[in-house]
């Protein structure tokens, strides 16, 4: 499977990875995985499968998936490096149920 930045045109991002090496907090490093995070195609969400249902933007249809996405966006600015790898676990574990369903 690929996932939804991959789709785009976009490379995919590890957010795992990013997360167990933080940058130091506005650092040009954390201001681009800022920019990454602000926008649905690169973001948590977006380095998730391309089956999860989206809308034009690429942000997915499902409401909890957006708030989550929202709240690591925000995570991911205020440099709040556990919360962000915490909600990023919650993202997956809704995109796999997601899948799951979809897949039934």
């Amino acid at each position: 499977m690929k996932t939804y930045a991959e789709t785009q045109g976009e490379n995919f991002f590890d957010w795992n990875a990013f997360l167990d090496n933080t940058p130091k907090y506005r650092s040009k490093e954390h201001l681009v995985a800022c920019d990454l995070a602000e926008d649905w195609v690169t973001c948590a969400c977006g380095n998730l499968c391309d089956i999860i249902p989206r809308s034009s933007s690429g942000c997915p249809k499902d409401y909890r998936l957006q708030m989550f996405g929202g709240m690591f966006y925000r995570e991911i600015k205020d440099g709040q490096w556990q919360q962000a790898k915490s909600t990023l676990l919650t993202i997956e574990k809704r995109s796999a149920e997601l899948i799951s369903e979809l897949k039934k």
